[in-house]
C-alpha cells in the first residue's frame, strides 16, 4: 500500500518530578523519562535545566511540560530532540 506524506506534531510529556540528571558535556544535564509504552531519553542545556530546577523551588505544586521531536530509536524508546520545558504551578488534583 503506497503511504501518503504527513508530519508527526511535537510530543508533549508532563512531569510532576525532578528528574535524577546526570552532568554531561558542557554541563548539559541528561535524564530519562518513563511514560509506560517507552523510556525517553532527554538532554538539555544548563539555562533550561537550570529554570527547570528554579521553577520546582518556586511552585509548592507545579507541573513541567516538556515538548520535542521524537528523533533516534533506542532499544527501549527513543531519544528526545529539541527538547523545551515549561513549568506550571499546578492546584492541588489537577496533575493530569
Amino acid at each position: 500500500m503506497p503511504s501518503i506524506p504527513g508530519a508527526l506534531d511535537p510530543l508533549t510529556i508532563k512531569i510532576t518530578q525532578l528528574p535524577d540528571a546526570l552532568v554531561v558535556e558542557n554541563d548539559w544535564r541528561s535524564f530519562t523519562i518513563d511514560t509506560g509504552s517507552a523510556i525517553i531519553s532527554v538532554s538539555v542545556r544548563p539555562r533550561i535545566w537550570n529554570n527547570l530546577v528554579e521553577g520546582t523551588k518556586q511552585y509548592r505544586n507545579w507541573t513541567a511540560i516538556i515538548t520535542g521531536r521524537m528523533g533516534e530509536l533506542t532499544d527501549v524508546g527513543f531519544v528526545l530532540e529539541q527538547p523545551g520545558i515549561q513549568i506550571f504551578d499546578t492546584p492541588l488534583g489537577e496533575i493530569d
